[in-house]
């Protein structure tokens, strides 16, 4: 397992070339144990406010035709320019989101490969007439579960990936990119912990797990782009985006997620 910070904080990575993938992933989880000890003091209320939450399955958008842009990592944040070229012509990704859970298979080609998993942040990004400020939830906290077989056959390593705060005033945190290896038996999964913007709702503890295959009921795992809504429903059905972002509607707030494969294996991919 290894994370990343995006490339804007202009940080250089060691290189993992020569390290074989086993070691590799011993490293970062070894990486990984360090903070997960420095917020043993803020388990507690944590795991207190996740058994208050209402448990819902999360609701995953996929962005179809997102899987012939090349370079998801500096996907813009508004979606608005998604023309790339391919194989010598132009094209432009449509603005239709469908349900992930609807479409009929993953990718099995990704598993035991290197996949880049970048969270973008809000989606629309800025508030807008359509959803203002108050309209947002008080806190959203998203968490992935990264598989670890090396630690086990369904072991995952539960990084705390990105969060946002809207009071006293607007905090989040800033786009995030690290390397997963999805895997058929330790699943890649997501969690969400939203705290409405309603102060008498109860918060919402949002769950969806990856499947490469055609498994029922789980987002499909695909080269391409995600919106993670923030209500149990938000994408339940398939919605045309507008042009112009700021006209989403709230109840389709959500969190910008993509996935595209590095390409090549570390070491010998064992």
């Amino acid at each position: 397992m290894q994370h990343e910070k995006d490339a804007e904080s202009g940080q250089q990575q060691p290189s993992a070339k020569g390290i074989g993938r086993r070691e590799f992933l011993a490293m970062g989880s070894l990486l990984a144990v360090a903070p997960w000890f420095e917020r043993l003091a803020a388990a507690a209320p944590e795991a207190a406010s996740e058994a208050a939450a209402v448990q819902k399955p999360a609701s995953l958008g996929y962005l179809e035709g997102s899987d012939l842009i090349g370079n998801l990592r500096s996907l813009p944040s508004d979606l608005r320019k998604l023309t790339v070229t391919s194989r010598g012509g132009t094209y432009t990704a449509g603005r239709r989101i469908v349900p992930a859970a609807d479409l009929t298979s993953g990718d099995p080609a990704l598993v035991g490969l290197p996949v880049r998993m970048t969270v973008h942040g809000l989606y629309p990004p800025a508030p807008s007439a359509a959803i203002p400020v108050a309209a947002r939830p008080r806190s959203v906290d998203l968490d992935v579960f990264i598989p670890c077989p090396e630690m086990g056959l369904t072991a995952t390593a539960r990084y705390q990936a990105w969060s946002y705060r809207r009071l006293p005033a607007e905090n989040h945190s800033a786009r995030v990119s690290f390397l997963v290896w999805p895997d058929w038996v330790a699943v890649l999964a997501l969690t969400a912990r939203v705290v409405p913007a309603d102060p008498r709702a109860r918060p919402l503890l949002l769950h969806a797990s990856f499947t490469p295959g055609g498994d029922p009921g789980r987002p499909k795992l695909l080269h391409g782009v995600y919106l993670l809504g923030l209500t149990p429903d938000a994408w339940a059905d398939e919605v045309d985006l507008p042009d112009n972002p700021a006209r989403v509607p709230a109840d389709l707030l959500s969190v910008l997620i993509s996935l595209s494969p590095e390409g090549v294996r570390i070491g010998n991919g064992k």
